[in-house]
């Protein structure tokens, strides 16, 4: 399919696409996904060259990238491997809230190392039963600082990252008086423990944390105070975005291996591509991805032309998470006995499929917003 993409973007999806087949090695990536372990060097060479942070300033250590060139290099990463490209997906998440709305010297301070390879970047927001207003916990402003009580759930990288954005209710009165603080490194008070195995996503430690009067200054709110609500608003457009690039890639691994597989697998002295059943599973798996990328595609497109179209990113996010499952569950029939192994190098993809219709919201959730789009009575 002739999708619009310029030359630039086409040779940015060309270069991820060739650095992903060149380092994820799948060997590795069975041992990373099995020890529920960072792949750290992998995402040491993405930093160097420039695939980290593609979507910030120049000026910031980034490339000076839309979302949609961000979303590009995410596909190409979880088409490679699904595993390994989530991880390096996440390796910054929460970044948005500083590129879009922080400090100059939060920007100068946090974004180059992340992009360097110095820093992972998490976010602290969800609570027990995906609770976004009122937030349970709180940030008490004193003359100097303030101080955190609370228990995030479900935070990535939560142990291993050296800034972690929290969100914080400001005013116990209004709902969505939310306040976004930065914390550097460990503090005391902070309390870090794994949320303990996973069915996917295992290459990302996902913790809960446990803030106990924790000090932090002022100074390390982001935007103003109280205006946390609004400026996750913008985030949750460009992390759907992210999060239907990770789909699309993740599906269209699938197809890639379902179709490499019924190819060279013999029944009956001929391969299996050739019976109809096959071919109908196969020509459903690529109809659904494309239909998928175009919809992530221009999603993406909406956000860089400045006006973030809401309804056509909650769309996007809805058909990419349901296409990667498909896809996958599809890819795994197709590998029969052999795709239920862990060496058949499928198997995961399955796993990791499942894991983003459940990543920071549920898809009941994205629809009871897309409803409320519909009905024009939604606020996102």
């Amino acid at each position: 399919m002739n999708l619009p993409l310029t030359t630039e973007q086409r040779d940015i999806q060309k270069a991820a696409r060739e650095f992903a087949m060149g380092e994820f090695d799948p060997e590795a990536a069975l041992e990373y996904d099995k020890d529920q372990q960072f792949p750290k060097g992998i995402w040491k060479k993405a930093c160097e060259l420039g695939f980290i942070g593609a979507q910030y300033p120049e000026c910031y250590g980034g490339q000076g990238c839309g979302v949609l060139e961000n979303a590009l290099i995410v596909e190409a990463f979880c088409r490679q491997d699904s595993g390994i490209g989530i991880a390096l997906a996440l390796s910054d998440f929460g970044s948005e809230l500083i590129v879009r709305h922080g400090k100059e010297d939060q920007k100068k301070r946090i974004l180059p190392a992340a992009t360097n390879g110095d820093s992972l970047i998490t976010l602290a927001l969800l609570e027990e039963g995906y609770s976004r207003a009122p937030l349970a916990t709180t940030a008490v402003k004193t003359s100097r600082d303030y101080t955190i009580n609370g228990t995030k759930f479900f935070v990535t990288l939560g142990s291993m990252a050296s800034t972690m954005i929290v969100v914080c209710q400001t005013n116990a009165d209004e709902p969505h008086a939310q306040t976004v603080i930065v914390l550097e490194r460990y503090l005391h008070g902070m309390e870090i423990s794994s949320m303990g195995e996973k069915l996917g996503m295992r290459m990302i430690p996902v913790d809960q944390v446990s803030f106990s009067n924790v000090k932090v200054p002022l100074e390390h709110a982001v935007g103003k105070e109280n205006n946390g609500y609004s400026l996750l608003q913008d985030f949750f457009h460009e992390v759907r975005i992210e999060t239907s690039a990770m789909g699309v890639g993740i599906a269209q691994g699938g197809v890639d291996r379902a179709l490499e597989y019924s190819r060279k697998r013999e029944q009956f002295g001929k391969p299996i591509i050739s019976f109809e059943v096959i071919r109908n599973k196969l020509a459903d798996m690529y109809l659904e991805t494309e239909m998928a990328r175009c919809m992530t595609y221009q999603a993406a497109q909406s956000f860089d032309t400045g006006k973030p179209d809401s309804r056509t990113i909650l769309v996007a996010t809805i058909i990419a998470s349901r296409t990667a499952y498909r896809a996958t569950y599809e890819a795994v029939q197709i590998h029969g006995g052999y795709g239920y192994m862990t060496e058949g190098q499928i198997e995961h993809f399955y796993r990791d499929a499942k894991a983003l219709n459940l990543f920071l919201e549920t898809e009941q959730m994205q629809r009871n917003m897309l409803a409320d789009q519909i009905a024009g009575i939604g606020l996102i």
